[in-house]
C-alpha cells in the first residue's frame, strides 16, 4: 500500500497568499498533493491562477460551495481574506478535510458554527499558523530552559506591496467587482458586531479583523508554542501615524511573564521583520521571521548564553519553508489523525486574546462594549 496517498486539494481564494505562496508548494510536493479545482468569487482572478497552475477547466469555480460538492476533491484549502466560518462549515458539511489559514473565528458565533460542524463531520480540520512549524522556532523551543523574566515582539511591516515585491504574486491584478466589495463589507460589519458590538465595530472593526485577528494573532501563535500564553491584558493602545495604523500592547501569563508587543504599518520601510526576544537570568533567544511571502529566505535563531565573563552566540538558520512543513503536516493529518495542537482551542483562544485587547482599547477611548466583550 502507498505510504504518500496523492491527496486531490481544492482552493478558495486567489489571492496573494493563494498565488505566492500555498499554489507554488502545492504544485511543487507532487508528491502529496494534486490541486484539482480552484473557487473564488472573482472568477477571472480564480481562471489566472488555474491557468498557471495547470488546474484543469472542469475544476473552476465561482462558487465554492459547487466545487466542494463536485466529488473532484478529498481536502479544501481555504485562503481568502475575510471570514472563513462559513466556508469551513460548508467543506466539512461536505465530508471534505479542512485546512484553513488563520483566523479560524472572529466570534464565539463563527467558531461554536465551526466546533459542532467537525465534531459531527468525521473529517480533520487544520488551523495554518504557519511560524510555529518554522524549524528556527522548533529550535528555539527545544534549547530554552525554564521560564523567561519577559518577551518582547516588534513587528514591522511594510505595505504589502513592498513585502510582495520580490514574491510568485501574479503581476496583474483583478479587482472585485462593486457587488462583491458590497456583500463582504457588510458580512464583515456583521461579524464585526458580533465581535464587538455596533459601536465598537464602528470604532475599530477594520483593526480588529485586518490588524488584531488578521496580524498580530500570528504573534499569539509563536508564543503559545513556547509555552506563554497571555491571559491578562495590562495595557493596549492603537494610533494612526502617517495614514497607517499602530499598536502597543503589554500582558502577562498566569506566571507573572510580562510580554509586549509593538506592531508597527511602515508602509515604506525596506523590508519586513518580526522579532521575538525570550530573556531570563540564565540566556536569551532571539527569533527573526523574513517577509512570509518571499520563499527560502532563512528565518534565523540566537541564542546567547554566559561563559565566565564571556558568553557564546549560537546561530541557527531554516531555508525549509514553514509553509511547506505545515502542508506536510496537514496531509499527515488527513492520514493518521495526528496534528501539533488543537485547532479549535488553539483558535479560541486567539481569538479571545484579541478580543480582550480590543476591549482594552475600546474602554481607554471611551466606546461602548458589546457583543462578545460583554458575554
Amino acid at each position: 500500500m502507498d505510504n504518500h496517498p496523492i491527496l486531490r486539494v481544492g482552493v478558495v481564494g486567489a489571492g496573494a497568499v493563494a498565488s505566492s505562496v500555498h499554489l507554488p508548494i502545492l504544485s511543487h510536493r507532487s508528491d502529496l498533493f494534486e490541486v484539482e479545482a480552484i473557487a473564488d468569487f472573482n472568477l477571472d482572478a480564480a481562471n489566472a491562477l488555474a491557468d498557471r497552475f495547470a488546474i484543469p477547466a472542469g475544476g473552476r469555480f465561482e462558487d465554492p460551495q459547487a466545487m466542494f460538492t463536485s466529488g473532484l476533491i478529498d481536502a479544501a484549502i481555504i485562503l481568502n481574506s475575510g471570514s472563513h466560518a462559513d466556508l469551513v462549515v460548508q467543506a466539512l458539511g461536505a465530508g471534505l478535510h479542512v485546512f484553513c489559514e488563520k483566523p479560524l473565528g472572529y466570534s464565539e458565533a463563527e467558531m461554536s458554527k465551526i466546533e459542532v460542524a467537525l465534531k459531527s463531520s468525521g473529517k480533520q480540520l487544520m488551523l495554518g499558523y504557519m511560524k510555529t512549524f518554522d524549524q528556527a522556532t522548533k529550535a528555539m523551543k527545544a534549547n530554552i530552559k525554564g521560564r523567561p523574566r519577559a518577551v518582547d515582539v516588534v513587528v514591522l511591516h511594510p505595505s504589502g506591496e513592498n513585502q510582495l515585491a520580490t514574491s510568485e504574486l501574479h503581476v496583474k491584478g483583478f479587482p472585485a467587482s462593486a457587488e462583491n466589495i458590497k456583500k463582504f463589507t457588510a458580512q464583515a460589519h456583521e461579524i464585526a458586531v458580533q465581535a464587538l458590538g455596533e459601536a465598537g465595530a464602528k470604532s475599530i472593526g477594520s483593526l480588529y479583523a485586518n490588524g488584531i485577528v488578521g496580524s498580530i494573532i500570528h504573534e499569539f501563535s509563536v508564543l503559545r508554542e513556547l509555552d506563554i500564553h497571555m491571559t491578562k491584558i495590562d495595557f493596549a493602545e492603537r494610533w494612526m501615524s502617517h495614514n497607517s495604523p499602530n499598536m502597543v500592547i503589554q500582558g502577562r501569563t498566569d506566571d507573572d511573564v510580562r510580554v509586549s508587543i509593538r506592531w508597527l504599518i511602515l508602509d515604506d520601510y525596506p523590508l519586513y521583520q518580526e522579532e521575538i526576544r525570550w530573556v531570563n537570568e540564565d540566556s536569551g533567544h532571539h527569533l527573526i521571521f523574513p517577509s512570509p511571502y518571499i520563499l527560502r529566505v532563512p528565518t534565523k535563531y540566537v541564542a546567547t548564553t554566559r561563559v565566565g565573563l564571556d558568553h557564546i552566540n549560537s546561530t541557527f538558520e531554516s531555508y525549509m519553508p514553514s509553509f511547506e512543513i505545515e502542508l506536510e503536516a496537514f496531509h499527515t493529518l488527513t492520514q493518521t489523525g495526528k496534528q501539533q495542537g488543537d485547532p479549535i482551542k488553539d483558535g479560541r483562544e486567539d481569538m479571545q486574546l484579541c478580543q480582550k485587547i480590543a476591549a482594552f482599547v475600546l474602554e481607554r477611548e471611551g466606546v461602548a462594549l458589546g457583543g462578545d466583550l460583554t458575554a
